[in-house]
């Protein structure tokens, strides 16, 4: 049996966790195109994570230094079976990547069995600084004359350089367009933006516009795909107690919009995408 591994990328208060929670409730409870078969040996961090949930309040984050993997045992919606490899780490794991250049054993392993990469990131939270970028698109006469430069990472910097560390390291060329690993962005806690009609691809243009033209010069179009993601459908705090989560069950909350701009309600479709189930 073919068992894909599926590599998640998601720093720090991403929505890594409550994805990954929510993720198990609907293959477990309300599936799509995507549905456990059988009962995981280990799935603590997820039904504890589920408990949460249906109490109505936030999980708890997953510390810096956890590394497992979770191996789900799925079926698709034409009867197809497959065992999922799912890791579950602390996103600080990524700020190391990036800040110290280095990689554990593990990372390296999984960046280069991966079948597909699917990347959290969270708009609300990234720092930019849109007017240097516009001036840096300007002739020198038409600078405002400061000198001042940026104390922080510009988020189109980070992840861009986050990346290319990434494709190194999973030892990927940056030269010929990608069709493996397959890519597929969600931009998390899509609930809090203001996106009006406009595409999951187009929001991540306007908001972090080198990653997106990056993204687009380094895999096919056909091996790329962007998503809207609220796997909540709102926000939950660690002592709040949400009667909607708990009266209706947290596996009918949460949504993704799809890169055609329609809402669903399937929290599996972008995982089903990477796997090839259509």
């Amino acid at each position: 049996m073919h068992t894909p591994e599926i590599l998640l990328l998601g720093g720090p208060d991403s929505g890594k966790t409550h994805f990954a929670g929510q993720l198990y409730g609907r293959l477990k409870r309300n599936p799509g195109l995507l549905e456990l078969r059988d009962t995981p040996a280990d799935l603590s961090a997820l039904e504890e994570v589920l408990h949460c949930l249906e109490n109505g309040h936030a999980a708890e984050h997953t510390s810096a230094g956890t590394w497992t993997d979770v191996l789900l045992p799925l079926r698709d919606k034409h009867g197809n079976e497959l065992d999922l490899r799912w890791p579950d780490y602390g996103g600080e794991q990524l700020l190391t990547i990036f800040t110290e250049r280095q990689v554990t054993e593990a990372w390296r392993s999984e960046l280069r069995l991966a079948d597909g990469w699917l990347l959290l990131i969270r708009l609300k939270k990234e720092t930019t600084y849109p007017d240097a970028l516009t001036e840096l698109a300007n002739r020198s006469s038409d600078s405002n004359g400061t000198t001042a430069r940026a104390g922080n990472w510009d988020g189109n910097a980070r992840w861009v350089e986050l990346l290319q560390i990434l494709l190194h390291v999973a030892g990927l060329s940056t030269v010929a367009h990608l069709k493996q690993p397959r890519l597929a962005v969600l931009l998390s806690c899509y609930d809090e933006l203001a996106v009006d009609n406009q595409l999951p691809s187009q929001v991540l243009a306007k908001n972090l516009p080198l990653v997106s033209a990056f993204i687009d010069s380094i895999w096919k179009p056909s091996a790329i795909s962007i998503w809207g993601l609220s796997a909540l459908g709102c926000l939950l705090e660690k002592n709040s107690d949400n009667e909607n989560f708990i009266n209706q069950g947290p596996e009918h909350q949460g949504w993704v919009v799809n890169p055609d701009g329609h809402k669903d309600a399937d929290l599996s479709r972008p995982l089903a995408w990477l796997l090839g189930v259509e």
